[in-house]
């Protein structure tokens, strides 16, 4: 019989339209299971046997239940989580786990191995340490929420051995890059000057900055109060007076704009009404322009510190600022105060 002609069963399908490879689909317990089977008619019949089995009440052997639970079904109701806990990290998450899903996602989740999964990040020759210890906590984070909901009955990514991170990494912007990267800013999009301001004169990370909303800046307090920042905690930065001159002026900028085209948020799209979601193409075009090497978004929030380290600002109240969760963290920059540690040591007399 031509395919077109033939009777579609329930719970029976092809992955690959054409392979001849038939895969059954069932639930039980509120679980879905899939099984690969061969055969268009294996697979009837073994679907017939399964959904008896479940109208039954018989259960499954352990090991065959949690075949049908793969990787990519986990990963995808772990994304489905953070969306709908409104977590401001959901499109880092969801863009990592999509990675794993490509790499891993029909691979059954019971069956993963910790040996596995390290052997895995290994294979990715240029991620940094740090980067593969954040793949390694999405995955560990979609096998919690497995858990959990009794999908799974173990998270094999928690005995995966962390990675040594190379944190001592500060790169901060010095006075003739700055200049020169002004000038390329200027020529190619003067209108993301604000954005650069901002980062300089408020340390705020990337996620703050371009999710900061009007209803968290003050102009009348000169304060921007971040309710969740990465820590967990909230933090109130007070406004330098550059930083208070350009938000003054994309308020105003704001106001101009028609009704339909303003939103909430205080970095907009020059094209959509809604927020800038990343600084990045047009930041990497004016950094390669004015010739500034090895420098990132972040490091920009390193200049910020720094600053506030050479010029004397007591390490605490660096802190406070730049909303480190620790003091050790603040530390690192404490090498970048000469002046400072050798007017504390000329107090010895």
């Amino acid at each position: 019989m031509p395919r077109a002609l033939k009777k579609k069963e329930r719970g029976v399908y092809e992955r690959i339209t054409g392979s001849g490879v038939w895969w059954i689909r069932y639930k039980q317990d509120g679980i879905d299971h899939r099984e690969k089977v061969g055969t268009r008619g294996n697979a009837i019949k073994l679907y017939a046997l399964r959904r008896a089995a479940v109208i039954e009440g018989i259960k499954l052997p352990a090991n065959l239940r949690h075949k049908a639970i793969t990787i990519e079904q986990i990963g995808q109701v772990a994304i489905e989580w953070y969306r709908n806990h409104g977590r401001r990290d959901l499109r880092t998450f969801s863009g990592r786990m999509n990675i794993i899903i490509d790499a891993l996602g029909s691979r059954p989740a019971s069956d993963l191995t910790p040996g596995q999964i390290d052997s895995w990040l290994s294979s990715h020759n240029d991620w940094t340490a740090a980067t593969k210890n954040r793949y390694k906590t999405v995955l560990s984070k979609a096998f919690q929420l497995a858990l959990i909901d009794g999908k799974v009955k173990s998270n094999p990514a928690r005995l995966v051995a962390h990675r040594a991170e190379q944190n001592a990494r500060i790169r901060f912007l010095l006075p003739d890059e700055e200049l020169r990267l002004r000038k390329a800013i200027r020529e190619r999009c003067p209108d993301q000057m604000a954005a650069l301001d901002i980062a300089l004169h408020t340390g705020m990370r990337k996620s703050e900055q371009f999710n900061l909303e009007w209803s968290q800046v003050s102009l009348e307090r000169k304060t921007i109060h971040l309710e969740i920042t990465k820590n967990g905690s909230s933090r109130t930065i007070p406004m330098s007076p550059t930083c208070f001159r350009v938000l003054t002026e994309l308020w105003k900028k704001r106001a101009r704009l028609p009704e339909e085209k303003r939103n909430d948020f205080v970095f907009q799209s020059s094209r959509y009404p809604q927020r800038l979601l990343d600084p990045k193409k047009w930041f990497e075009y004016c950094i390669d322009k004015s010739k500034v090497t090895n420098f990132r978004w972040h490091d920009l929030r390193h200049t910020f510190i720094s600053r506030l380290v050479m010029k004397g600002v007591d390490l605490r109240i660096v802190q406070e600022l730049a909303g480190h969760k620790t003091i050790n963290m603040t530390v690192r920059y404490s090498h970048l105060a000469p002046e400072h540690n050798q007017s504390a040591i000329d107090k010895l007399g």
